[in-house]
């Protein structure tokens, strides 16, 4: 059965012999309650026959490095978790999760090359490697009329939503979208753009969408610190 090891740190912590008040020990079941779905999920998915839901499967296993991320790191720490049974609980994450992350990504890996897609009006999308949505929009748009045109980018930052392009790296951008080849724009949108291609995993070398990337974003009272975005695979980088 999936998820093994975290059913066994789920009937520690309801044995009460954690340390923690009943409100707290609460909390920390109902997580754990969440990362045990979305790995049974995602297992579900992947057995599903005759066709195994690669989308269904990448959306439980990117929700997973949500629920287990950054915040949910902090809010252990500052628990009065032991620190060995901290360390017991981010094993079990690891442990539950890893045949998942191996049939997951054979699953993408065997998947066909997605190539640019051409919406028409100047319009263009990057596939996202598990669903095929776009991932990345790109739009030619005039803020008004007799003023020269850009090109639009999306972001996956939810600081940075878009990001215009223009002058001549606009122009070999679109020439790189027309010639189809989805890893040619992203290198170009690396190499030339201050924020990149954020939707592009460099470890896996695939681009995502917004729902099979665990996105966190960091502030302190109002102020932005940090985005990051941890694909299906377990794969993070900063994107803000």
């Amino acid at each position: 059965m999936a998820a093994e090891p975290l059913r066994a740190v789920r009937d520690d912590l309801l044995s009460g012999d954690s340390g923690l008040e009943p409100d707290m020990q609460k909390a920390f079941v109902s997580r754990v309650d969440d990362l045990i779905e979305a790995i049974d999920s995602a297992d579900k998915a992947l057995s599903r026959l005759p066709h195994p839901s690669v989308a269904d499967a990448a959306a439980k296993m990117a929700h997973l490095f949500y629920a287990s991320g950054r915040g949910w790191r902090r809010y252990v720490a500052e628990s009065p978790l032991s620190p060995e049974r901290a360390e017991e609980l981010r094993t079990a994450v690891r442990s539950s999760a890893e045949p998942i992350l191996g049939y997951l990504g054979r699953m993408l890996a065997q998947r066909e090359t997605v190539r640019v897609t051409q919406r028409g009006d100047g319009a263009y999308g990057l596939p996202c490697a598990a669903c095929g949505a776009d991932a990345v929009t790109l739009s030619m748009t005039r803020a008004s009329p007799g003023v020269s045109p850009q090109l639009v980018v999306s972001s996956l930052s939810p600081v940075t939503v878009f990001r215009p392009m223009t002058g001549p790296r606009m122009n070999d951008v679109i020439k790189l979208l027309d010639a189809g080849v989805v890893e040619a724009v992203v290198h170009h949108l690396r190499e030339t753009q201050p924020g990149g291609c954020d939707a592009w995993c460099e470890v896996c070398r695939r681009v995502y969408c917004k729902t099979h990337f665990a996105i966190e974003a960091q502030w302190s009272g109002s102020w932005h610190e940090a985005t990051y975005a941890t694909c299906p695979l377990g794969h993070e980088h900063e994107i803000d």
